[in-house]
């Protein structure tokens, strides 16, 4: 049963990339991980996010190997493993193809922390990953390396990767990381001056959010 969910959660978020912009058809991919078993629910290559169904999401193991689904997983499939492997705090991931976070991935910059749900959600600026060609064991590796111990990175070119203890968690942080990179691409078009919130004020707010609004990740 707690597959079937997953396989439902997954196919949800899908949905709500799609409404919100975040995907065109069957762009990004999501995945959610079983704590217990490892077992991950992948969404498949290439099938339209409107035509998905939750049977049609692939379960993986830890290694990539597939167990259940009769579609091939996505296409990123390294770089969901490499990120579970190194994180096994983390049991969601979540790429899109937000229109402003790519503003930042298509020209390598950082995003700046500018406001406070992104102090809370992010915990700091977003860094850039290299680029390196999608689908390829390399991408899986700068990008984990990129995204460290953080909640978000930007693959150079490419897109964002978000992450959290669950999909819920994770596509909290992708909102927010768009929400950011539209305002500073804003303030930025109207040759505004950005007031980034000093390090220890981003650090008392995410100790803050952790502690209040995350409790089970403080």
């Amino acid at each position: 049963m707690l597959l079937k969910s997953l396989r439902e959660q997954v196919q949800e978020a899908c949905l709500q990339m799609l409404a919100d912009g975040f995907s065109n058809i069957s762009e990004g991919n999501v995945s959610a991980r079983d704590p217990k078993s490892g077992l991950i629910a992948i969404s498949p290559m290439a099938i339209p996010y409107l035509a998905l169904r939750p049977k049609d999401v692939c379960i993986i193991d830890s290694t990539g190997k597939q167990r259940k689904g009769k579609w091939r997983p996505t296409s990123e499939l390294a770089l969901h493993t490499a990120i579970y492997l190194r994180r096994p705090d983390v049991n969601a991931v979540v790429h899109t193809h937000a229109s402003y976070a790519n503003v930042f991935a298509a020209t390598g910059q950082a995003l700046p922390v500018v406001l406070t749900e992104s102090a809370m959600l992010l915990g700091g600026e977003v860094p850039v990953a290299p680029y390196r060609t999608p689908g390829s064991a390399e991408l899986a590796d700068v990008t984990a390396d990129a995204l460290g111990n953080g909640a978000a990175v930007l693959m150079a070119q490419h897109g964002l990767i978000t992450v959290g203890d669950d999909l819920g968690s994770a596509y909290l942080v992708t909102l927010a990381v768009e929400q950011c990179a539209q305002v500073v691409c804003l303030a930025r078009a109207m040759d505004a001056p950005l007031n980034l919130l000093p390090p220890e004020e981003i650090a008392g707010l995410r100790s803050a959010y952790l502690q209040n609004y995350h409790p089970t990740k403080a």
